[in-house]
């Protein structure tokens, strides 16, 4: 049984899912003025469902990617495609941790976070990897909007208040996404293209690519500025922010002066934490702010 359990884990894809399930966590951080029991049963039932919702997901993901991954190097491994589970049981497994995710939020009447969820997982799994992965370009940038949605389910899960802060986060991520998976897409673009996913660098040139990533690198960083210029936060926030996103302009740079493997992975690899740092960094501020710290 836990060899089995650790299968259908890795179905998930836990190294997705645990950073959607981090930005919901700190969506609904965010959204709490006070500790109180209430408010700490709301986080645990944000973190749940939110938990369940990304690996029903990917779970039904996996189940359209099948093909496709059954044709590429990097993902014929994977637990469907090598035979690991059945086809019949992954299609389960997916939709019933999805349906889970909505009623946990039904069921404690956050109804704006349940919409929020069941619109991000039809975007993910119809709109995105059905209808677009593999006759679109710009799939990633509609399929943006499922991988934001966990900051904005965590912050409606715990209050119904408005703020900009969840929504700037919302941006902020969606941002992240296109430099993310671009850039990976750019580094195993043959995979993408021997499995015939229109993926943005495999039908663009080198040159169109780099600006592409480099400009969403870009949008990426304005939206981590943003709270700072909403008042939302002072200089604490935005030094360190401001120091952090200079090294992403230059490797925006150099990939668009120099178009390779190399440049497009360096700018991988430093922003792919960089969003983990920014919800850090807020979630931290306002825990002190909660204590009259800061």
């Amino acid at each position: 049984m836990p060899g089995r359990l650790a299968i259908y884990i890795e179905y998930s894809k836990p190294r997705v899912w645990w950073l959607l399930v981090f930005i919901g966590f700190g969506g609904a951080i965010l959204a709490v003025n006070k500790f109180s029991l209430d408010n700490i049963l709301l986080i645990v039932a944000a973190v749940i469902s939110v938990t369940l919702g990304s690996m029903g997901a990917e779970g039904l993901t996996n189940y359209i990617d099948l093909d496709m991954d059954s044709k590429m190097e990097r993902t014929k491994k994977r637990p469907l495609p090598s035979g690991a589970i059945t086809k019949k049981q992954a299609l389960i497994f997916g939709y019933s941790l999805a349906i889970m995710s909505v009623v946990v939020l039904l069921a404690i009447r956050r109804l704006i976070a349940a919409l929020f969820m069941s619109v991000g997982i039809f975007d993910n799994v119809f709109i995105y990897s059905y209808m677009l992965k593999k006759v679109s370009p710009y799939s990633i940038i509609y399929g943006g909007f499922s991988g934001a949605f966990p900051v904005l389910i965590g912050w409606y899960t715990v209050t119904s208040a408005f703020s900009w802060l969840p929504w700037v986060l919302f941006f902020l991520v969606m941002f992240w996404i296109p430099v993310h998976v671009w850039s990976l897409a750019y580094r195993y673009r043959d995979d993408y293209k021997k499995a015939s996913v229109p993926m943005f660098p495999v039908v663009h040139s080198d040159r169109a690519t780099a600006i592409a990533i480099s400009l969403s690198a870009l949008f990426l960083i304005v939206f981590s500025l943003t709270p700072y210029f909403l008042g939302l936060y002072n200089l604490i926030y935005l030094i360190p922010v401001a120091v952090l996103s200079v090294p992403i302009v230059v490797f925006s740079y150099r990939f668009i002066k120099n178009p390779s493997r190399k440049t497009s992975f360096s700018l991988f690899v430093y922003t792919a934490p960089y969003l983990t740092f920014v919800f850090i960094l807020v979630i931290v501020l306002n825990l002190l702010r909660m204590f009259n710290i800061f």
